[in-house]
């Protein structure tokens, strides 16, 4: 009896949960405020106290790939006695709302769990706001003004739920600091605002009482500078900027500033009320007053202030939403240099050989020797011989090392520290094996799913956010690609230039300068829905590029046709609709080197759905760089190759 209840004891011990539910508490906020974008990273906060014994395992999060398999996105946590701590991740969810499992787990049991908040998919056309603010319902309104997009959105937020990874920031449009104390940002977050600024975000500090707080971390952001704040009686320039007249008496207070970059799109006796300037291709506005008081609370014309304020948001470019096309990506990636199939006519070679010698020339000389009746032994020694020689040959085509192809996309401004830099990993392996992959921790991965190679989540084990990011424990069969979307940014790549109209307005010369210490392969300029040749670029080369702006005058040299496009049918991307230029060649279904470059441009690009972006008034430079700036180490030994496409907008200057 003793024996049984002791095991009965023991069986409810080694069952029960490693702490109890009064012990230990989970909970998560996902999203942006339960705001997210299809393809975008979602940021996911969880925060974890521990009452009990002290505790370590990790956070874990499994999502649906959307192909019947799971991601698993996995963060390690200590929770030592009476500890409370907060855990980020960044996952990729698909195109659905719903809310997301966390899980806390150690030693290999689930000891806690919790449900994030709801996840609500906002659709591409839509303005998405983050609001910072300690009256985040003044700003409430916002809801309705939809610049020029076709709906608004608004996250109401705290400056802890800013991520410190940029690329985590890209479902947001618009980001408004609103009387907060930015200096309690940490080095990270303002480092990714920047950035995310840099790459078409709009950020948008109000004034007011409260403006020389609100503007202390962002000086270096802002188009004005803060001298400090003062009462003016009237607003008369306010009220003729959107033709209507205040209601509330002065007098009111603003935030005093003079404008250092950009312009005043509003002042009031030479003080900037609104002024903005660009950042790459992201822009910042500065309001003098607080939105919250007089004279703007309750007016009529609030509305059409912010609706200027919402126009001057950057329209997102044709290539602003990265990879589209996974089936073009795997392509791209799994497209392998140095591992070529046999030729047809190898292998019609081979075959025939082994035809004329197992039959035949077996049977000829075997009767010229008499000997008919070895053909049992022959034929059999045949077959094995040329199965080896098929066996070694096919390994030779694998290779015998691994090899970790990595196709880079670097889109963003010339004028920017930061580009976008997005890239698909392709990691081929001769045998069976295990690997893990180690990214700087800026970066989020999943693995590409799609693509006709064995690729899925069913190769990884978890990707682990620590003091890096890992895609742990990655499972390879002989032969096949692995790959991964690696997100992320990097220091632009070393081109820089300029373009400038000419004075009687009829052209635009380009100066472009490569700045790297390698050749800038197959250049091209890309203004409105026409491009021109610029061909290879020496290191160090500086050039000069006319592009006319005449109606009815051709841009530039004509590329050669798409044997595979019928004369007529453009599709609205110049490098998508003829790419022979940037690809160097118009065989480029048949160059083992172009090939995968036009797979990887392919995957930019959504056939189904319509052009993005209008022609905007500024040139892309595109080309072709050797290497990738993107960071991977390998637990192994691997061959590397590497090229990035390049995307970089040249504004148009007066």
């Amino acid at each position: 009896m003793r024996i049984t209840l002791a095991l009965l004891w023991l069986t409810t011990l080694l069952l029960r949960p490693a702490a109890q539910a009064d012990d230990l508490t989970l909970s998560a906020r996902a999203g942006f405020d339960g705001l997210y974008r299809n393809g975008a990273a979602v940021p996911i906060l969880v925060s974890a106290r521990n009452d009990g014994a002290p505790l370590e395992g990790e956070i874990r999060v499994a999502v649906d790939d959307g192909a019947g398999g799971e991601n698993v996105f996995t963060a390690p946590v200590a929770l030592p006695t009476q500890s409370d701590k907060r855990v980020a991740l960044y996952v990729h969810v698909p195109g659905f709302s719903g809310s997301l499992k966390v899980e806390l787990v150690s030693d290999g049991r689930v000891v806690a769990t919790t449900t994030s908040n709801l996840l609500t998919l906002i659709p591409p056309e839509s303005l998405l706001y983050g609001v910072i603010s300690p009256d985040s319902g003044a700003l409430a309104f916002l809801e309705t003004v939809n610049g020029s997009r076709t709906g608004a959105a608004v996250a109401f937020l705290d400056l802890a739920d800013l991520p410190d990874v940029a690329v985590a920031w890209r479902a947001l449009d618009v980001l408004v600091f609103d009387d907060v104390d930015t200096s309690r940002l940490t080095a990270g977050q303002l480092a990714a605002l920047r950035t995310w600024v840099e790459n078409g975000g709009h950020l948008v500090v109000t004034g007011g009482p409260g403006g020389p707080k609100t503007a202390a971390a962002l000086a270096d952001l802002l188009p004005v500078t803060i001298n400090g704040v003062e009462s003016v009686a009237a607003l008369p320039a306010l009220e003729e900027f959107v033709g209507a007249s205040t209601t509330a008496p002065g007098p009111f207070v603003l935030t005093d500033a003079s404008l250092r970059r950009g312009e005043v799109m509003l002042a009031q006796d030479d003080r900037p009320l609104l002024a903005t300037a660009d950042l790459g291709l992201g822009r910042v506005t500065f309001l003098a007053l607080d939105p919250k008081l007089a004279p703007l609370a309750g007016w009529a014309g609030h509305d059409a202030l912010w609706q200027a304020i919402a126009m001057a948001t950057p329209t997102p470019g044709p290539w602003s939403n990265g990879i589209q096309d996974s089936y073009s990506a795997g392509a791209a990636v799994s497209a392998i240099p140095g591992l070529r199939l046999p030729s047809l006519g190898g292998l019609l070679l081979f075959l025939l050989a082994y035809t004329v010698v197992i039959g035949p020339i077996n049977f000829l000389v075997l009767r010229r020797r008499r000997r008919s009746e070895l053909a049992w032994i022959t034929i059999p020694v045949l077959v094995l011989l040329f199965s080896a020689v098929t066996y070694f040959t096919g390994f030779r085509t694998r290779g015998g090392a691994a090899v970790l192809h990595t196709l880079t996309v670097a889109q963003g401004s010339i004028e920017a520290e930061q580009v976008r830099a997005q890239s698909i990993a392709g990691l081929y392996s001769p045998q069976r094996g295990r690997y893990d992959l180690a990214l700087p921790y800026e970066t989020t991965a999943v693995p590409l799913s799609g693509g006709g190679v064995g690729i899925g989540s069913d190769n990884v084990d978890a990707i682990v956010r620590s003091g890096d990011l890992t895609l742990r424990d990655i499972r390879i069969d002989t032969g096949q690609v692995v790959a991964f979307v690696i997100d992320g940014y990097a220091p632009r790549p070393a081109l820089s230039g300029e373009a400038r109209p000419t004075d009687d307005g009829r052209a635009i010369i380009v100066t472009l300068r490569n700045e790297s210490g390698a050749v800038f392969e197959n250049a091209v300029l890309v203004y409105g829905d026409k491009q021109v040749r610029v061909g290879d670029m020496a290191a160090g080369e500086t050039r000069e590029m006319p592009l006319t702006t005449t109606p009815g005058v051709p841009l530039g040299a004509t590329p050669t046709p798409d044997p595979l496009f019928p004369t007529g049918i453009v599709i609205p991307n110049p490098l998508i609709n003829d790419p022979t230029f940037i690809l160097g060649t118009p065989d480029y279904y048949s160059d083992p080197d172009a090939y995968p470059r036009w797979q990887l441009l392919q995957s930019l690009y959504n056939y189904s759905a319509p052009a993005v972006a209008p022609v905007s008034a500024a040139v892309t430079l595109a080309g072709w760089l050797p290497d990738s700036p993107q960071a991977i180490d390998i637990n192994a030994d691997v061959t590397r190759s590497a090229v990035t496409l390049v995307l970089l907008e040249i504004p148009l200057r007066p």
